[in-house]
């Protein structure tokens, strides 16, 4: 297990144990009325679960106190408060049909599995109203982790929907955070997840929309597996503040990632030898059109193992002890990188724009320091590529384009910008000389 702990996970840590401490006490916390709660989520009645400590009051049809558990088996609307320790289980049977929970200031926590579980629902959709948390084991299992455990802390076999103007903190202690066999839709709320393993898993997909999600995990932050289905295995960000710190890769996809908007900061501390840690990772096409990206690795921070990676808008910033952007795999000539918009500003110990096939750039501008001196340029476009090196700190002058700071030691310079020319000269400075640079 790692011993440096990131401060957002000190914080998770901080909050989840505030909710196992309330949850020991037996004592429910607030909630607002019925009617406020259920604002936006149906029409007409509710039935109403109020934890308390090991005991549950069901207040309504639909849902039914079963000593350990308390278990959802119809359509409806449901709205959770207070704190406990039973396990909600939503279960329709082969009948599946839609079900909306809301958590109005609640906190469960089950030591042994996860603290919500859908088990059959034609469609799951979670409301946020308050301040609510769901944990699963206890603090003292992120030191020795359960190798075979599975499951996450919010569980859900079916499509699932997050949403609300509420808060919610996440603690998977035994396995995944928040996890789901089918699709994961993100809309609204604020989410702090604490993983043992990954943060947030959908299998089929991950779609962000918008609210604040932030990540600490173990193992991947955020994750989509499906590899066989047509159309799935993808992440997707489309709005929202997104932060990430894992162990493992940041994102993940098992065919397209794509980030079309929002803001996204994410740190992969993994060093890459025990497994795999990049900031961004989409096996089949990584899709980078908009919104604001900061990444930091150890490997590439942008890979695409077998396709392409296309950066068509937005802001990306990189520090990567490796690449910086990556595409294809090292036995193939496959995989190219196509840049047609945004700002890249990049700083990588090897290469900072790797194609195993073409590298085109037809738009949008690229300030890049390479620790290789085997850098190519891109073809499509007007480019300054140079040699020259220093070390991290310093502040490279661009001749009459500004400047570049080196957040690590480099030994090439790319340039490319929308008032180049061919055959211009620039100058190309730093504290310890300067060297006269062509573009081509």
């Amino acid at each position: 297990m790692k011993k440096l702990i990131p401060i957002l996970l000190i914080l998770v840590l901080l909050l989840c144990a505030c909710g196992q401490e309330a949850a020991g006490s037996g004592s429910a916390q607030p909630a607002q009325s019925g009617e406020q709660a259920a604002a936006g989520a149906s029409a007409g009645e509710h039935t109403v679960i109020t934890l308390n400590g090991s005991s549950a009051k069901v207040s309504g049809g639909g849902a039914r106190d079963e000593g350990e558990t308390v278990t959802i088996s119809a359509a409806g609307t449901y709205e959770v408060t207070g704190t406990g320790s039973k396990m909600l289980v939503v279960d329709t049977g082969d009948d599946a049909m839609d079900v909306t929970l809301i958590l109005n200031n609640a906190r469960i926590t089950n030591l042994s599995g996860p603290a919500v579980h859908v088990k059959q629902a034609k469609h799951f959709r979670l409301q946020l109203v308050g301040e609510s948390s769901l944990v699963s084991g206890e603090e003292a299992m992120l030191q020795s982790p359960d190798p075979e455990a599975t499951g996450a802390a919010l569980l859900s076999e079916d499509d699932m929907d997050i949403e609300g103007e509420g808060s919610l903190v996440v603690c998977g202690y035994i396995n995944n955070g928040i996890g789901c066999k089918n699709d994961l839709d993100i809309n609204s709320g604020s989410i702090a997840v604490l993983a043992a393993n990954n943060g947030v898993r959908g299998n089929d997909s991950v779609q962000v929309k918008g609210g604040n999600l932030s990540i600490s995990a173990w193992g991947d932050g955020i994750k989509s597996t499906a590899t066989t289905k047509e159309g799935k295995g993808c992440v997707e960000l489309k709005g929202g503040n997104v932060s990430v710190e894992a162990w493992g890769d940041g994102i993940q996809a098992a065919t397209e990632l794509r980030i079309l908007d929002g803001s996204l900061t994410v740190v992969a501390r993994g060093d890459g030898v025990e497994t795999s840690s990049k900031a961004l990772k989409g096996e089949s096409l990584v899709l980078l059109s908009g919104g604001q990206i900061s990444l930091e690795s150890q490997e590439a921070a942008v890979r695409c193992s077998t396709g392409n990676v296309e950066i068509s808008g937005g802001s990306l910033s990189v520090y990567s002890l490796t690449e910086g952007v990556y595409a294809g795999d090292k036995n193939s000539a496959v995989g190219d990188i196509l840049v047609s918009g945004g700002e890249l500003s990049i700083s990588a110990g090897k290469q900072a724009m790797k194609a195993r096939g073409s590298f085109t750039v037809t738009g949008g501008s690229i300030r890049a320091l390479s620790g290789s001196e085997k850098q190519s340029a891109p073809v499509g476009c007007a480019s300054l590529l140079c040699a020259i090196s220093g070390a991290a700190g310093d502040d490279v002058q661009l001749g009459e384009l500004g400047s570049v700071q080196a957040r690590q030691s480099y030994k090439s310079l790319l340039l490319v910008a929308d008032n180049l020319s061919a055959g211009q000269s620039l100058t190309v400075s730093n504290r310890t000389g300067s060297v006269e640079a062509q573009v081509r």
